[in-house]
């Protein structure tokens, strides 16, 4: 009798061991490449988990929006083929769940902002609708960002921001960048651009009308396609942008506020991981972005040519050179 209580333990733990996936199948939808970061950033943070074994299935927008809704439907047809569905934002979340229905599959997002007023959880700490994720504060930090652009340019008073009013995360972000600006003393004035000309037009103007910067806001029509050309229009008309991932400085965002794309997913990673072996999606809440980071591209701003507050720099955790 002895025996068999000793004997017990190590029967329910090689019956768990026999229970547990040896390998999976992860569904990754994202709306464009602007997002492979954060891909990247969870592939190897689930590899660092010792998740080695896992087949992904990749579904890009290619920052169209009836492409990506045509990806959803497909998606939402198949999602019992998969483990677990992986996002880019909250867009791509959003999409998912309004073409399921209801999510018989975990959804984990790999850094998205404005979750609660895309309507994707009623409370970040009990996910409602199967989906979870990193909460990159995207929105809510933009009034951080208005205060260290203050403190950077100090001379500037009017400044551009580019968004969509069609998506909750720009029009949250737009809302309060605008009151911040307000709060810190600077005009700000949102605009919506159709196509890469007419952001052209805009920047090459823009100082005819006073305004001298540019803060960009997160949305995925800015992140994946409008960003690059924005850069390029920018430095090209000596304007300095304020963007709000460091990983943009390496690309020669002037300077950003925020954590990296990478760094997202990677974090988004453990979060799969608890889900991946067992954990409702109920009972994994929401987490944060860790540490945003303050980052500077020191070289692109010595080539614009723009007045800038050289204390700053003692506020900055990166410069790039």
């Amino acid at each position: 009798m002895r025996f068999l209580f000793l004997l017990l333990p190590f029967l329910l733990l090689l019956g768990c061991e026999v229970g547990k996936k040896e390998s999976y199948r992860i569904a990754v939808f994202i709306s464009g490449e602007g997002r492979m970061g954060k891909v990247k950033g969870f592939q190897e943070g689930l590899k660092n988990l010792g998740l080695e074994k896992v087949a992904y299935d990749l579904y890009e927008g290619d920052n169209t929006l009836s492409r990506m809704r045509e990806l959803a439907q497909e998606l939402a047809l198949r999602e019992e083929e998969y483990d677990l569905i992986a996002v880019g934002g909250s867009l791509e979340a959003y999409m998912i769940k309004e073409a399921s229905g209801k999510l018989k599959t975990p959804v984990v997002i790999l850094g998205g902002t404005s979750i609660l007023q895309w309507g994707l959880t009623k409370s970040l700490s009990n996910p409602s609708e199967n989906i979870t994720g990193v909460d990159n504060l995207n929105a809510e930090l933009m009034e951080k960002r208005v205060e260290l652009f203050t403190k950077m340019f100090p001379n500037i008073k009017k400044v551009l921001v580019f968004c969509n009013p069609q998506f909750e995360a720009s029009k949250n972000a737009t809302k309060i960048t605008i009151r911040a600006g307000k709060k810190f003393g600077i005009k700000v004035v949102p605009l919506n651009v159709k196509d890469v000309k007419e952001l052209e037009y805009i920047i090459s103007h823009m100082k005819e009308d006073g305004y001298r910067a540019i803060i960009i806001t997160p949305c995925f029509y800015t992140e994946n396609f409008l960003t690059t050309y924005i850069l390029h229009y920018a430095n090209f008309h000596q304007i300095p942008v304020f963007c709000h991932s460091p990983g943009l400085v390496k690309k020669g965002c002037h300077v950003a506020y925020g954590t990296s794309g990478y760094e997202q997913g990677f974090q988004a990673a453990h979060i799969a991981y608890k889900i991946l072996n067992g954990t409702p999606v109920k009972h994994v809440p929401f987490e944060r972005a860790y540490y945003p980071r303050l980052a500077v591209n020191e070289t692109a701003l010595t080539e614009l040519g723009v007045g800038y507050n050289r204390e700053f720099f003692t506020y900055v955790d990166e410069v790039v050179k």
